[in-house]
């Protein structure tokens, strides 16, 4: 049965692990899986984030968290 955590770091995530809701205001249904743990977002980068699963498989979007504008929200979290 998965954990419901609340982490206020991105670099607590990790692959797997489900984001219900990122600070007061945003609930993602459904909910947002986390593809990479927090690193460089291209090889060689300077730049780190978190890479999300897009639930849209035919978007070409790709869905990244950083640090920056993340760090300090509660991020609401379901781990197994």
């Amino acid at each position: 049965m998965p954990q419901r955590l609340t982490i206020r770091q991105t670099s607590a995530l990790r692959p797997g692990d489900r984001i219900v809701s990122l600070g007061a205001t945003i609930t993602y249904r459904p909910a947002r899986t986390v593809a990479a743990a927090l690193g460089p977002i291209e090889p060689g980068s300077p730049v780190h984030g978190v890479r999300l699963v897009n639930p849209d498989p035919d978007s070409p979007l790709e869905l990244v968290l950083y640090p920056s504008q993340v760090d300090g929200l509660a991020l609401v979290i379901e781990r197994d």
